[in-house]
């Protein structure tokens, strides 16, 4: 072999070495980053079918107000969460985490719940059901940047957070504001 070639494969050896050791680096996602990843990845679908439910369920009312505040919320829900899907999906892929194709049994029967109701009752129920699958969305979230290991599941967990955190701010002005909790005797 000539000099020229050892030098040029010493090249090409170490140029590889330095890029798997590089990509060995990287921590692989951990039990913690694969939950998050499903998890929010079903989150988002469920979030996406329960913004899509809210439409013609809130037409026929008495409480325009209430519905109105209703139907804009489902909308935000499905625009949001579709825009954050198509990210959870980008890092699921480039780090191998397979993602179910639907939400989980108990998301899709709180939801047939929830869609059987109609009028001021669905709104109730609507943004019961959606408050408290964003508080589960916070703890998810927090449990992610506690105890997750790869750097890209974390980011996107925050991305997350910021987007769950913003829509409990919504559902929760309107529980108190639009949507009034029966009377008590």
């Amino acid at each position: 072999m000539t000099r020229k070639a050892i030098i040029t494969l010493a090249i090409a050896m170490a140029a590889t070495s330095g890029t798997a050791d590089a990509a060995s680096a990287l921590p692989p996602p951990n039990r913690q980053d694969r939950e998050f990843l499903v998890q929010a990845h079903q989150g988002s679908l469920f979030e996406i079918e329960a913004g899509l439910a809210v439409t013609g369920k809130t037409d026929d009312r008495n409480d325009r107000e209430a519905g109105d505040a209703v139907r804009v919320l489902g909308a935000k829900l499905v625009t949001d969460h579709t825009k954050l899907d198509r990210t959870i999906r980008q890092v699921a892929d480039r780090l191998g985490v397979k993602l179910p194709g639907e939400p989980s049994e108990v998301q899709r029967r709180r939801l047939k719940e929830v869609t059987a109701l109609s009028g001021t009752e669905f709104d109730r129920a609507w943004i019961s059901m959606e408050i408290a699958n964003h508080r589960e969305g916070v703890a998810l979230v927090k449990r992610e940047i506690d105890d997750g290991s790869a750097p890209a599941v974390k980011k996107l967990a925050t991305l997350t957070d910021r987007v769950v955190r913003e829509h409990l701010e919504m559902l929760l002005h309107v529980e108190k504001s639009i949507v009034p909790s029966p009377s008590k005797s």
